[in-house]
């Protein structure tokens, strides 16, 4: 029983710790990932638009060219008509336009510094005209023009704008000329500080779940121990307090049995004997509780289908005083589970007399069948519906349905105990279950 209760006390815990420790890791890699990912993205987004700006001056610089050659063409034929090279040279001085222009370009402030950081990054980008290579940006040592290529025409084919492909963040920019811009970003560096992360959180988890496991279990063994010592007392109390009262028990039988001889029958007399039988069975139900929970039972091969109508036999006559009968037509033969064929009896026994005792009819009936490599055990009798949370109790020891005590029969709730202990010695099951007006109690043995 104990037992049971460490393991889902260590269960729980390492759950717990499991979940806290699998949450956290979870959100230390998302947030890192997130954080490097959003990281790499700007600097494609920067890149992106320093290209574009580039392309912007390019054209712009084209344009003040070809403007240039217009004017010195236009001062050309103007000199020629004048016919004096000496005098076109006065007359054809540099417009002021053409010098704010130059001026400008000479005092052009450098990119800044960030732009320089992202100049040196590991980026790489292919520009493409309907497919065709425009131009490519690649100082790369390892990923070749053709490779480049190859990725920049699949990613424009799958029509996707931003990404990752081959170990390579990427984003795609359409310019004014419909031309297709691909810029990638090695993300091995990325990839390399997440696998590490991963690594080393995993074997910080695995070592700290090591730690919570020793830990719960010393907090289990901590926790259960003054459980098990009050237990234990209580066991011991029982057993000798069983003890003790064989005696007085016993002498009080035997003068009772004296006085009966000497004054024949007497309604005092009678109570007395009564009364002290339905003590000496009290006695016997501790002394079987306490040996059932400490005594090791040892495993034979029993036929659980002779044993049940064995134990059947000796309540038919009790049934029958009682205008009752049981029906045993349902039980099969030959079905053979392991255990003890005493404590399996005394099983049988229990559960048949709590149906002859408390049935409200007339049948009482026993069912025993394999299913699923399981022997499985019915006793139906007629009976009211037991509540729910009763049914939860029904099985602890001196537990009693009728909270008043005022009871008929020598039953003290605990031959119900017994029985729960005897499934459990067997790694059984034992369960209640009320239906259509009958109390069904179902046990199930593994099948020998």
């Amino acid at each position: 029983m104990f037992k049971k209760t460490k393991i889902k006390i260590v269960a729980l815990i390492m759950t717990i710790m499991t979940l806290l420790l699998a949450g956290t890791i979870g959100i230390i890699y998302f947030s890192s990932y997130k954080e490097m990912s959003d990281r790499d993205a700007k600097m494609l987004d920067h890149y992106v638009s320093i290209h574009d700006r580039s392309q912007l001056q390019e054209d712009k610089q084209k344009q003040n060219v070809k403007e240039d050659d217009k004017q010195k063409q236009t001062a050309k034929n103007e000199n020629q008509q004048l016919g004096d090279k000496k005098d076109s040279k006065e007359l054809a001085p540099p417009k002021p336009e053409d010098q704010e222009n130059k001026n400008h370009n000479e005092s052009m402030p450098p990119k800044p510094e960030n732009e320089r950081a992202y100049d040196v990054a590991s980026i790489y980008s292919v520009l493409l005209d309907n497919n065709k290579v425009v131009s490519i940006d690649n100082n790369s040592e390892t990923l070749t023009d053709k490779k480049l290529t190859s990725m920049a025409r699949k990613i424009v084919k799958n029509g996707e704008k931003s990404g990752k492909i081959n170990g390579y963040g990427y984003k795609v920019k359409t310019n004014k000329d419909q031309q297709v811009l691909v810029a990638f970003i090695d993300q091995s560096d990325f990839d390399q500080s997440i696998s590490t992360l991963m690594k080393y959180t995993l074997i910080f988890g695995i070592v700290a779940l090591i730690i919570v496991f020793v830990i719960s279990i010393f907090l289990a063994n901590l926790i259960i121990k003054p459980l098990e010592n009050n237990h234990n007392m209580q066991k011991r109390f029982i057993s000798d307090a069983g003890h003790e009262l064989k005696t007085p028990v016993t002498v009080i039988s035997t003068n009772a049995e004296v006085l009966a001889e000497e004054i024949g029958d007497n309604r005092w007399l009678n109570n007395i004997v009564y009364e002290n039988d339905r003590m000496a069975l009290l006695i016997k139900e501790l002394m079987d509780l306490t040996k059932t929970d400490q005594v090791k039972i040892k495993f034979d091969r029993v036929d659980l289908s002779r044993l049940v109508v064995g134990e059947i036999l000796p309540f038919e006559g009790v049934a029958y005083d009682k205008g009752m009968e049981i029906n045993y037509d349902s039980v099969e033969d030959s079905i053979s589970v392991n255990g003890d064929s005493a404590k399996l009896g005394h099983l049988v026994s229990i559960l048949v007399d709590n149906a002859v005792e408390h049935s409200s009819g007339k049948n009482i009936e026993v069912k025993l069948n394999k299913t699923h490599k399981k022997a499985v055990l019915q006793v139906i009798n007629d009976g009211k519906v037991i509540p729910e949370e009763k049914r939860k109790h029904l099985f602890d020891r001196f537990y009693r349905i009728d909270e008043s005590r005022n009871f008929k029969g020598n039953h003290y709730g605990l031959g119900l105990s017994i029985a729960k202990s005897i499934v459990d010695m067997h790694k059984g099951e034992i369960s209640v279950d009320c239906k259509d007006g009958k109390v069904i109690f179902k046990v199930a043995l593994k099948v020998g």
